[in-house]
């Protein structure tokens, strides 16, 4: 039986109120993670502009420190007995489909790899418009926004990124297997009108944040942060389009796995003697262990990085290269799927683990 079957008896809350006038944490917070987040795709766009040698090695190293340790985190709440118990109730949900999406990203990118590309591309964007959608959803909450409000808001951001996306697909020439390392035409003509477009949808969603601020009495201006950004309309290498687009979000779960992490396990006698009450004692052990892990997906995506750029090389390990490629897919894949699960507060289960936690640290 699926988690929404279970859960079918208890209704979804109409708002999720959230502490701090407004804010989901406080101002200095939400700035950082969510306003501020938006620097890091600045950075990787300026230096792919400026200095295009260094795009790809940038590309790299923010894939490993951001892309990677995102896709990581997701395990620690594996490590939470709490929630650890709830997943249990559904093991196919929580543990059998994730391995079955691991072991398919492999034979898909083994005997398809332009599809496994492509898929790994459309499941990167769905995760990160749904997270801007969430998040959203937070603020309205809070603003006590109607369900049809809520929907607008949401339709304008999927909007966003169909036409970036679409523009993306085009671009690149993803079906026709460009490699994601490769430069393209810049297609000046059509950025711009995907560029006009993407803007009247921003100013719409404007437009919404001030309608909504001037009734509520305080305008949520952090909700402009939300959404995508268009690095594919001005960088013409895949690779690296891609990850600057996405750094934001990146940042953004960072953010949120830390303030989950901050107002529930420090000084929690019910985590004393756990995994995640001793790391929450160091940070920077915490850290330094996801990092490593990253460092360790990354050996995953390397063996196919050399292997494009040795015809030679491909040809003797066309298999393991492809087998390797496709795991990495394939724990992203978990990542988006499992993603979609933890995070779904309409059961009260997920409210009661997480959504409690997402609140001023200085409160506790």
């Amino acid at each position: 039986m699926s988690p929404a079957r279970m859960a079918s008896g208890t209704p979804a809350p109409a708002a999720l109120a959230l502490p701090g006038g407004g804010w989901i944490a406080n101002p200095g917070w939400d700035a950082t993670f969510f306003v501020g987040s938006l620097a890091l795709g600045i950075v990787l766009t300026t230096i792919a502009l400026a200095a295009p040698s260094l795009a790809i090695p940038a590309t790299i190293a923010g894939g490993i420190l951001f892309a990677n340790t995102h896709n990581l985190v997701t395990g620690f709440f594996f490590l939470d007995a709490e929630n650890l118990t709830y997943y249990r109730r559904f093991p196919h949900w929580y543990f059998t489909v994730p391995l079955l999406l691991l072991t398919s990203a492999m034979g898909i990118t083994l005997v398809a790899p332009i599809l496994a590309f492509v898929m790994h591309f459309f499941f990167t964007n769905w995760h990160v418009i749904r997270q801007s959608v969430g998040i959203q959803k937070l603020y309205l909450g809070r603003a006590k926004a109607a369900e049809v409000e809520r929907k607008l808001d949401a339709t304008l951001i999927y909007a966003a990124g169909v036409v970036l996306n679409g523009f993306a697909l085009w671009k690149y020439g993803l079906l026709s297997g460009t490699s994601p390392l490769a430069t393209v035409d810049g297609q000046p003509a059509a950025a711009l009108v995907t560029a006009g477009a993407v803007a009247l949808l921003g100013a719409i969603l404007t437009g919404r944040v001030l309608w909504v601020g001037r009734r509520a009495g305080r305008v949520a201006w952090q909700r402009l942060a939300f959404g995508l950004t268009g690095p594919y309309l001005v960088i013409d290498n895949l690779a690296c389009a891609f990850l600057a687009g996405l750094l934001p979000h990146y940042m953004q779960y960072h953010g949120i796995f830390w303030l989950v992490g901050r107002n529930k396990y420090p000084g929690n006698p019910r985590y004393a003697d756990s995994w995640l009450g001793k790391l929450a004692q160091d940070f920077r052990v915490w850290v330094g262990l996801v990092v490593v892990a990253a460092f360790a997906m990354g050996l995953l995506r390397a063996p196919h990085f050399l292997a494009e750029k040795s015809p030679a090389l491909m040809a003797a390990y066309h298999t393991p290269v492809m087998l390797t490629l496709g795991a990495f897919y394939g724990l992203g894949w978990m990542h988006f799927y499992l993603d979609g699960l933890l995070f779904r507060f309409r059961y009260p289960e997920v409210r009661a683990a997480i959504l409690r936690y997402l609140k001023d640290p200085r409160a506790r």
